[in-house]
């Protein structure tokens, strides 16, 4: 018998304080994908920030690399993240 997603297969904790303030936003499909993927790749490997390349965004959502870079960039302007340049 196949049963739909386990947690025994993981998952991603997600403070509920940031659930909640997320809910109040209407964000866009394909910044909704960007931030689903930053969200997987820092909280889900239980880490604060990191590195995200835009290939790996390629990989995780499917979109193209202009797309990506649009969402990024829409996201930093709501403050929904925060980008940090390590010069």
């Amino acid at each position: 018998m196949k049963t739909g997603p386990q947690l025994e297969n993981g998952y991603t904790r997600i403070a509920d304080e940031f659930l909640e303030a997320l809910m109040q936003y209407r964000i866009p499909g394909e910044q909704m994908q960007v931030l689903l993927c930053i969200i997987r790749k820092t909280w889900g490997f239980q880490k604060r920030e990191d590195r995200i390349s835009l290939s790996q965004f390629v990989k995780a959502t499917g979109l193209k690399k202009p797309a990506i870079c649009r969402a990024i960039s829409s996201l930093e302007e709501k403050r929904l993240i925060v980008i940090k340049n390590d010069n």
